[in-house]
């Protein structure tokens, strides 16, 4: 109890008489502490600037085409195009993609920003303005809705 007692009074000793629920520093000295640079994490990825470009995107699923690259065209900020760049997995290379695999950089970074997602592991390069891999797991408890996002190749033509 005597301890406890001389704890509490040797804190109260130390506060500032502006705010006496704030402590000070005994030497008098006061300075300031730089604020450190924090790397995005998910939730607060950059959104990639450029609005006309193409780029290779290779998505990882339990899906028909899984793997095949698909060479998307990006113009205005609005996808116009995507083709399979290579054939495989009952796909012929430019062939038409569907709707649902036309994703622009700024949709794979969003998925990149999913709080939701039980687990997100992204890959972006310092100094790249966009990421080269995105890994999303939905659901920890649920099996095969997990995706995988590679993006590669990009070109910006505007």
């Amino acid at each position: 109890m005597l301890v406890a007692t001389v704890a509490c009074l040797a804190l109260a000793a130390c506060g500032n008489d502006s705010d006496p629920g704030t402590a000070t520093d005994p030497g008098g000295s006061s300075s300031t502490s730089p604020t450190p640079t924090a790397e995005p994490t998910v939730g607060s990825y950059p959104a990639f600037e450029p609005t006309d470009y193409s780029y290779s995107l290779s998505v990882s699923c339990f899906c028909a085409d899984a793997g095949v690259p698909i060479r998307v065209t990006v113009e205005h900020g609005d996808v116009t195009a995507a083709v399979y760049a290579e054939g495989g997995r009952g796909v012929k290379q430019g062939d038409p993609v569907e709707k649902y695999r036309w994703l622009s950089i700024n949709d794979v970074i969003d998925a990149a920003n999913d709080t939701g997602a039980a687990s997100v592991d992204v890959t972006w390069p310092d100094g790249q303005d966009y990421p080269s891999s995105v890994y999303v797991d939905q659901d920890k408890n649920a099996m095969d809705e997990e995706v995988g996002y590679q993006v590669s190749d990009v070109a910006v033509t505007g």
